[in-house]
Order: C-alpha cells, then structure tokens, then sequence
C-alpha cells in the first residue's frame, strides 16, 4: 500500500507555503519504512498535479486555507464533499486543489484523498511562516502525522474510476 501525502503551496508567500513546509515536516519526523509512504512537494498546485493525483493510490494533502478560523486552525476534509459547492474555493490558489481533484476524478480517476487544511495568517511575500503559523508547526506536525499513521493502518480502497459528474454529460 503507498500512501501520497501532497504538500501544496507557495514557500515565498509566508503562510501559503505550510502545506509544503508541514509535508517536510512529517516526512523527516521518523522513518517511514521504505516505500509505504511516498511525500511530494507539489509547489503552487494548479492543474499541474493531475498526474501526482491521477497515479496515487491514497491521498494525503496538506494545504493551506481561507476558512475565516483562527490561524493555525485545521479541519479535514472529504474532497468528494465539497467538489460540487462552493465550500471548494477555501484554497488560497487560483486552481484549487478540490477543484484539480474533481476534474481528475471527471475525466480520469481519482484516490481516495483527504485535505488537511490549514488557516492562514499571512501570505505576504516572505519566506518565513507568521509567527501565529510558526508557533503551531509541533502541534501541526503531529496532527498531520497522526493523519498520516492512521491512514496507513486503514485497509486500502483502491481508487475506482468515477464517472463524468451528472452535470455534464449532454443527451444526444
């Protein structure tokens, strides 16, 4: 079983790059045993990660958010639940991750996947994490990590391929 934990963001613009900064986190937290847990910087995002998405068994993003929470609040989140609303537009990119996820699940397939999301502060030019975001990465780390244990004790669910959304198929 291999798990793909995704870290997105952009690292100049302060707390947009927590995504990849947490994913760097958790992977050198510990040993990870081999080939059971692969983690990709998956840089801005966009449409670009369709083929990361599209050759994933499981899934694991972490990315941060414009939920209106206090910084460093996370939730976690079904991408299936949102990908249709516009809950799908708390991503801080211009090609959100929900929205990258739906399309691949349209026209190719998509994993299982989960986003961990993460408030923002700042996301100024910077290469540093604010200090409300910077003062949360232990408890940050461990959540994700503890993401990241349990899902590997789950059974895996093979990705299926899904068909195309209702909504977009046409009648002859």
């Amino acid at each position: 079983m291999k798990l793909t934990v995704l870290g997105i963001g952009n690292i100049l613009m302060r707390d947009d790059g927590v995504g990849v900064r947490l994913m760097e986190a958790v992977r050198d937290s510990r040993d990870w045993g081999g080939d059971q847990v692969e983690f990709v910087d998956g840089g801005a995002g966009g449409l670009g990660l369709m083929p990361i998405i599209e050759s994933a068994r499981r899934l694991l993003v972490l990315d941060a958010a414009d939920m209106g929470l206090e910084a460093g609040e996370v939730r976690t989140i079904a991408p299936e639940q949102v990908a249709n609303s516009s809950e799908g537009r708390i991503s801080l990119h211009d090609a959100p991750f929900i929205e990258t996820w739906r399309l691949c699940r349209q026209f190719f397939t998509a994993p299982p996947a989960t986003l961990l999301a993460i408030q923002a502060a700042d996301v100024n030019y910077g290469r540093d994490l604010s200090p409300a975001l910077a003062g949360r990465m232990t408890d940050l780390t461990r959540t994700a990590r503890e993401i990241v244990e349990a899902m590997l004790a789950e059974p895996e669910r093979l990705a299926q391929p899904s068909p195309p959304d209702a909504d977009t198929r046409t009648d002859p």
